[in-house]
């Protein structure tokens, strides 16, 4: 068994002793069968919260309404959630209503697709209803019991269902396939936040060639914000390597410019992505427009900011539209620079008025704009007299 679920025997043995069923469960007893790193050890338990919670001395409530206590212990922690069954979805996205049951059986049924539904005891003993394995060495994503029926409970499952084609290289079943098809529509009920998360781990996924056709197919990206009437351009994102890339604002720069989005600020609100990130992600696509155009030069390292000429550079690199040797290049000339900014120039608007002994005006932005650009160019040095200068002999255009 991993080791990594060695941090998390005690909790199971507290449990037990207690009288209670305890097992790990999910994601983690998928990768340790797949011999993958893990992430989030989830425990499952016929256990109640209450009693969860009168057991470890250490506990926080994230949802002890449908079951879930997170146990805290030295080294970690791990949500424990007690054996449920849900009730009637309303809304396509979480049950009206959960039941607490004493059956591990019944909890694993309510789950997504067999492979996620995998009990493994304290002792690496494997409990298997759903035949979640044979379909992990298939390498199949299928869902436990019938496809329309877990998509109807929460339409996210859809997605899933893609995003882990994606980070698995595993094949969807026909029929899974099929209700994704016949129920994409549901996908509108979903909030724009869960569409976020999962789409950006699909993009990451090494086996994301497999999974964007799959997008398409089953018609899922038109209700995927601003992407209905962008069948074509996803398309050619599947030849992209974006796992490669190493963060979430060059993800969505790339994904954006592959896109050929023409309204950058609405489209990436759409996502409802923080500030940050979508200035950044605009600023990153300005830049390669203008390397396209112009090449590296100081002008656009200057303007645009080191950071985004880096990004925007690795970006351009796996398009094929870049030397690897220009990020020396990008950092050469930024470190060249005369000046980082219009306050490192050693004059001010006072300045200006008196070298030019004229009234204060729309003309002090222009001459500081133009002079700006000469300093960077090595056409006027930062220096006051040569500034002076050349301030006097500045025509306004």
């Amino acid at each position: 068994m991993n080791i990594a679920f060695h941090s998390a025997t005690d909790i199971i043995d507290i449990l037990e002793k207690a009288g209670h069923e305890a097992y790990f469960v999910g994601g983690s007893v998928r990768d340790h069968l797949m011999g993958r790193s893990l992430g989030d050890i989830d425990i499952a338990t016929s256990a109640t919260p209450d009693q969860i919670q009168a057991l470890f001395s250490k506990t926080v409530d994230v949802g002890a309404a449908h079951g879930t206590i997170i146990v805290v212990t030295e080294k970690d922690s791990f949500e424990v959630t007690t054996y449920r069954t849900d009730g009637t979805y309303t809304d396509n996205r979480r049950p009206d209503e959960v039941v607490f049951v004493k059956s591990l059986t019944e909890d694993l049924k309510r789950r997504d697709f067999t492979m996620n539904a995998i009990a493994m005891n304290k002792k690496g003993d494997i409990l298997d209803p759903f035949h979640g394995k044979v379909d992990i060495e298939r390498k199949v994503i299928r869902t436990v019991g019938e496809p329309s029926e877990r998509f109807h409970e929460d339409a996210l499952r859809m997605f899933r269902a893609l995003r882990f084609c994606s980070q698995l290289g595993f094949a969807i079943d026909k029929e899974t396939f099929l209700a994704i098809k016949k129920h994409a529509a549901l996908m509108g009920n979903v909030s724009i936040e869960r569409k976020t998360v999962e789409m950006e781990k699909l993009l990451l996924g090494k086996s994301m060639n497999l999974s964007v056709p799959s997008l398409i197919d089953t018609g899922l990206f038109k209700y995927l914000p601003l992407l209905k009437d962008k069948g074509e351009e996803l398309g050619s994102l599947s030849s992209f390597p974006f796992h490669r890339l190493t963060s979430r604002i060059q993800l969505w720069t790339a994904f954006a410019y592959l896109l050929k989005i023409p309204d950058l600020e609405d489209f990436l609100n759409s996502w409802k992505l923080p500030k940050k990130v979508s200035k950044s992600v605009i600023m990153n696509i300005t830049t390669m427009n203008h390397f396209m155009d112009e090449g590296w030069n100081r002008e656009l390292i200057y303007y645009s900011g080191i950071e985004a000429c880096l990004q925007s550079h690795e970006i351009l690199l796996l398009l094929g539209m870049d030397k690897p040797t220009n990020r020396e290049t990008i950092q050469k000339i930024d470190e060249a620079l005369p000046i980082r900014g219009i306050k490192d120039i050693v004059a001010n608007g006072n300045d200006l008025v008196q070298w030019r002994d004229q009234k204060r005006g729309k003309w002090i932005s222009e001459l500081l704009h133009d002079l700006e650009k000469n300093i960077l160019n090595d056409l006027v040095q930062n220096e006051a007299g040569a500034i002076k200068e050349w301030v006097r002999s500045w025509q306004q255009k």
